[in-house]
C-alpha cells in the first residue's frame, strides 16, 4: 500500500491544497461528485493551536479540492464529552463549513452496525452511518495517547461511537490495552474509510492526546490504508513505545509492506516522546500479569493547582472512580482501569500521569 509524505512546515492553505492536489494523484483517488464525510479529531473544545484537534486550514485545503470535484461534503465526528458544534465552532472549523458551505453531521444518531472481526464484540452502536456517504475521509491529529501510545489513522475513527458509548467500550475493555486495540481495529474496519490524511503540521507528544507537548513536526501524510499510515508514522517518528493496533495489525496481516512516496519529510525528524503512562509493559497476563501491572503502570493524579473543580472528570470516568472532595477530584484506584479518560477530557490539562 502507497504512503504518501508531504514535508510541510506551515498550515499555508496553498501550500497544504499544492501537497494534496499532489499526493491524491500520486494515489489515483478518484472522487468526483462523490458525497463525502470528513472526520477530523474533535476530541474537546479547544483552540487550533492547542493541536488537540484537527486544523482547520488541513480540512479547508481538502473540503475545496472535494468541491472542485463536485462532491457535497459533510463534516462530524463525536467529541468525548461536549457536542459536534460547540467543538466544530472552537476548533475553527465551523468558520470553514460557513464559508465553504458545508454540512454538518453532528453525530447524534443510533445506528446498528454488525461486525465479524478480531475482538469479542459483534456490534457496535455509531452515532453516524458510514454507509450513508460514498466516501468517508479519515482526518486525525498526529498525537501520543495515554492508553494506545499513539492517535493517528486507526485510532480516530472510534469518533464514530457515540461519547458517552464510548466509556461503557473503556469498561468494558478495562485495563486490557490489547483488546481496546482490537476494538479499535474492528470499529475503523465497520467505517473503512476511503482515505486517511494526518495532520502533523504541528503536533503533540508526552501525554498526550490533550495535555501533552504540542510540537512542530513538519509532517502531512496520507493512504488509502490507515493501517499503512500508522506504521510509517511509528517509523518516522522512531517510536519505540508500544503502538498496540499496530502490533495487532501486524499479527493480524492487516497490514503489509507500505511503499512510500517523500515530498521532502527529512529523516531526521525529532524522535516522539512518549506519554508517562505507557512505561510499563500493556500486555502483561493473566492473574500475575494483573496484579503486577497494578503495582507498576502508572495512575492518574490531579495537579490541584491547575484545577478548578468543573467536575468533567468525574462524569467521564467510565468506572465511577472519581468524585469531587473540596472541589478537588479524588481517585479510587481500586475501581481505576487506567484508561486516562479523566486526563483526556480535561480543559485545564490538570490531570497526569
Amino acid at each position: 500500500m502507497k504512503v504518501v509524505a508531504g514535508g510541510i512546515d506551515t498550515y499555508d492553505r496553498a501550500r497544504l491544497k499544492e501537497f494534496l492536489s499532489r499526493a491524491l494523484r500520486e494515489i489515483e483517488f478518484a472522487c468526483d461528485g462523490a458525497t463525502v464525510l470528513l472526520k477530523p479529531n474533535l476530541l474537546s473544545a479547544k483552540a487550533p493551536d492547542k493541536a488537540a484537534t484537527t486544523h482547520p486550514e488541513v480540512l479547508r485545503a481538502l473540503a475545496e479540492l472535494l468541491l472542485e470535484r463536485s462532491c457535497q461534503v459533510s463534516v462530524g465526528d463525536s467529541p468525548g464529552y461536549e457536542s459536534t458544534e460547540k467543538v466544530l465552532e472552537k476548533s475553527g472549523i465551523m468558520d470553514v463549513v460557513r464559508k465553504l458551505r458545508l454540512k454538518v453531521a453532528p453525530f447524534d444518531r443510533r445506528v446498528i452496525k454488525g461486525c465479524n472481526g478480531i475482538s469479542p464484540y459483534r456490534e457496535f452502536v455509531f452515532g453516524e452511518d458510514p454507509d450513508d456517504y460514498d466516501l468517508v475521509i479519515n482526518l486525525p491529529k498526529l498525537k501520543t495517547h495515554a492508553m494506545m501510545g499513539l492517535t493517528a489513522g486507526v485510532k480516530n475513527t472510534f469518533g464514530f461511537i457515540p461519547s458517552l458509548q464510548k466509556a461503557r467500550w473503556h469498561m468494558r475493555c478495562g485495563r486490557d490495552a490489547a483488546l481496546f486495540a482490537a476494538l479499535l481495529i474492528d470499529i475503523h474496519t465497520v467505517a473503512r474509510p476511503a482515505l486517511t490524511v494526518i495532520d502533523g503540521v504541528v503536533g503533540m507528544d508526552g501525554d498526550g492526546p490533550s495535555s501533552g507537548r504540542v510540537r512542530p513536526v513538519g509532517l502531512v501524510a496520507l493512504s488509502r490504508s490507515a493501517f499503512a499510515l500508522d506504521l510509517y508514522l511509528e517509523e518516522v517518528l522512531k517510536i519505540s513505545f508500544p503502538v498496540p493496533t499496530n502490533l495487532l495489525a501486524r499479527h493480524n496481516r492487516l497490514a503489509g509492506d507500505f511503499s512510500l512516496v517523500n515530498y521532502g519529510v527529512p529523516a531526521d525528524v525529532e524522535p516522539f516522546l512518549k506519554p508517562k503512562s505507557v512505561d510499563t509493559q500493556w500486555n502483561l497476563r493473566g492473574l500475575v500479569g494483573e496484579a503486577v501491572r497494578s503495582i507498576v503502570t502508572r495512575k492518574p493524579k490531579c495537579a490541584k493547582k491547575r484545577c478548578t473543580g468543573c467536575g468533567t472528570c468525574v462524569e467521564v470516568c467510565p468506572a465511577h472512580a472519581l468524585r469531587l472532595v473540596d472541589d478537588k477530584p479524588s481517585f479510587d484506584y481500586k475501581e481505576c482501569i487506567r484508561c486516562y479518560c479523566c486526563q483526556e477530557m480535561c480543559p485545564e490539562g490538570a490531570i497526569t500521569a
